[in-house]
């Protein structure tokens, strides 16, 4: 009688990065046409980005695969404006809040990309006397499936406009 063998799974962080970038500007009009430009361009005001997911297995030479590792890494980048604190106050306040929402967006990319390294944990802990060539199907869904999760939530809050990912115009926080 055979038994079947269950695969065990993993998952190492290969960074946890935290990066920033700076805002130009002196005042918080400057900064306002600054993210307006972004805007325009479709870039993001924060990001998340994963490193490309890499696979660990064992055994190195033959079947069925017993242990598998997740080898997957990100970075979150914010802005940072040196000048906030010269802000009037209302404005300071507009940037304090605009980073905050944008803090948790951008966490809320990092808990989505737990999710999907624990849906692909899961896919590997259902199958037993794991192949290679199965492993290798499993794992080419995993980026696609990221993307896809990540793409969706941005669509739903509109880059994190929704959750309060903007900036008043200028004359609106006493800038």
């Amino acid at each position: 009688m055979t038994v079947a063998m269950q695969t065990t799974f993993k998952i190492k962080w290969v960074e946890k990065k935290k990066a920033t970038y700076t805002v130009p500007g002196k005042s918080y009009a400057d900064v306002f046409k600054f993210f307006q430009k972004k805007n325009a361009s479709k870039e993001e005001w924060g990001k998340f980005s994963h490193a490309k997911p890499g696979l660990a297995f064992k055994p190195a030479k033959g079947e069925p695969i017993t242990d598998v590792v997740l080898k997957v890494g990100y970075t979150i980048t914010m802005p940072k404006w040196p000048k906030a604190k010269s802000a009037p106050k209302g404005c300071q306040e507009a940037w304090d809040k605009m980073i905050k929402a944008l803090e948790k967006h951008e966490d809320n990319h990092r808990l989505i990309l737990l999710e999907e390294c624990a849906k692909f944990g899961h896919a590997i802990g259902q199958e037993t006397d794991l192949t290679r060539k199965r492993l290798a199907e499993l794992f080419s869904r995993f980026a696609p499936d990221v993307k896809a999760a990540q793409d969706k939530y941005d669509a739903a809050t509109w880059n994190g406009e929704k959750e309060g990912v903007f900036l008043p115009a200028p004359d609106q926080c006493g800038g």
